[in-house]
C-alpha cells in the first residue's frame, strides 16, 4: 500500500473546492452547506457558515464567498432563514424538483441524489443548482419514491416576491389572488401622492426614462448613460436619488408635474426592481427578454426571486444571460 501526502492545494483540488483557475467553487461551497443541512436539519446560521469555512480552510481556500452562496440557496428555495429568539437559524425546505427542459431537472433540497440519476455534465463552477438528466418516467418515479416532490415553475414562484413589499406597505398580510403587478404600481403611485417628499431644485436624481430593450446602463456611472436620464418628463418614474456621500444612491420613485418633483424612497433595491416591472405592466410597455439559439438574455435588472428563477431554468452564462433548453419553462408568461 502506498501512502501519498497531499499539499493543502492538492487537497482542495481533489475535493473540487476550487475551479481550474484555483478560485473557490460556488458549486462546491453549496454542496458543503447542503450536506451539513441534510445531517443537522434546523441549525444556527453561524454554525452552518463556520462548518463550511472550516472545510475550505483545510485546503487553504478563501472563505469570503460562503455567506453569499448560502443566500443563493435561500433564494433558490432550498432552505429558509428563520429567527428564533435573537438568533438566525437555517431550516431545510421540502425537497422538490422542477423539470427545466432538454431532458433535465433541477433538484432543490438536501436529500441525497439517487445514484441512478446522472448529473448534467460540464457545468460552470459558479452554477450552484443541482442539475440531473431526467429523460424517462422511471427516472421521475425514482425521485418521487425517495422523497422528492415535483413542482412546476409557477408553483415555485408562489407567493410572488412583490407581495412582501405590498404587505409591508399595507401593514398586514395580503392575499395573493387580490394583487397583481399593475395593482402594486397603483399602490406605489398612491403612496407617492400621499407621502412623497418635495424635492428641491438641487436634488440630484437619475430615472429610467429610455426605451425598454435598449442598453440599460448604471445609475452610478460618472455620466448619464443607457436608459437613465436626469430630467424625467411629467409622470411617475423609477429612479435613484443621491443621498449623503458621493457613492450613496437611494432607490426612489419620482413624480414629476411641471417644475414640481416629489420622491418616495423605496425599501431596498429589490422593491425598486419590482416597481420597474410593475410600471411596465401598468403602462403597457413590457420590459424585453430575448430568447434565441439556446440563450435567454434580459435587458433590465431582475428582482431577487426572478433572478433565482432564471438560475433554475438555465445555466448562467454571463451578466443577465443564461443557457436554457428550447423547451424550458417560460418565466415571462407567468408575469401577471
Amino acid at each position: 500500500m502506498t501512502v501519498e501526502t497531499l499539499t493543502r492545494a492538492e487537497f482542495a483540488r481533489e475535493l473540487g473546492y476550487v475551479d481550474l483557475n484555483g478560485n473557490p467553487s460556488a458549486r462546491a461551497i453549496a454542496q458543503l452547506l447542503r450536506d451539513a443541512m441534510g445531517r443537522w436539519g434546523l441549525s444556527p446560521r453561524r454554525a452552518l457558515l463556520r462548518h463550511a469555512r472550516e472545510q475550505l480552510r483545510a485546503g487553504d481556500v478563501p472563505v469570503d464567498r460562503v455567506p453569499e452562496v448560502l443566500e443563493r440557496l435561500v433564494a433558490l428555495g432550498e432552505c429558509a432563514e428563520v429567527a428564533i429568539g435573537h438568533e438566525l437559524f437555517i431550516a431545510p425546505a421540502e425537497p422538490r424538483w422542477i423539470a427545466v427542459g432538454g431532458g433535465s431537472a433541477v433538484l432543490l433540497g438536501t436529500l441525497a441524489v439517487p445514484a441512478v440519476l446522472s448529473p448534467v455534465a460540464a457545468l460552470p463552477p459558479d452554477d450552484v443548482a443541482v442539475r440531473v438528466t431526467l429523460d424517462s418516467e422511471e427516472a421521475a418515479a425514482t425521485l418521487d419514491a425517495v422523497g422528492w416532490r415535483q413542482v412546476s415553475l409557477e408553483e415555485w414562484l408562489h407567493p410572488p416576491g412583490f407581495l412582501r413589499h405590498v404587505a409591508r406597505r399595507e401593514g398586514d398580510a395580503v392575499r395573493g389572488d387580490q394583487w397583481d403587478l399593475a395593482r402594486f404600481w397603483e399602490r406605489l403611485v398612491s403612496a407617492i401622492i400621499e407621502e412623497g417628499l418635495l424635492l428641491g431644485p438641487d436634488a440630484e436624481l437619475r430615472a429610467v426614462v429610455g426605451a425598454a430593450g435598449s442598453f440599460f446602463g448604471r445609475h452610478t456611472a460618472a455620466g448619464v448613460e443607457g436608459r437613465w436620464g436626469e430630467q424625467p418628463p411629467n409622470g411617475v418614474w423609477c429612479a435613484y436619488r443621491r443621498g449623503h456621500g458621493d457613492d450613496r444612491w437611494l432607490p426612489t420613485l419620482v413624480s414629476v408635474d411641471g417644475d414640481e418633483r416629489r420622491a418616495l424612497d423605496l425599501f431596498d433595491d429589490d422593491e425598486w426592481r419590482w416597481a420597474l416591472l410593475a410600471r411596465s405592466k401598468a403602462v403597457g410597455t413590457a420590459e424585453v427578454a430575448q430568447r434565441a439559439h439556446g440563450e435567454v438574455r434580459v435587458t433590465w435588472p431582475l428582482p431577487a426571486q426572478f433572478q433565482a428563477a432564471m438560475n433554475i431554468i438555465g445555466v448562467p452564462s454571463g451578466p443577465w444571460r443564461w443557457q436554457a433548453a428550447e423547451d424550458a419553462p417560460d418565466l415571462w408568461s407567468l408575469l401577471r
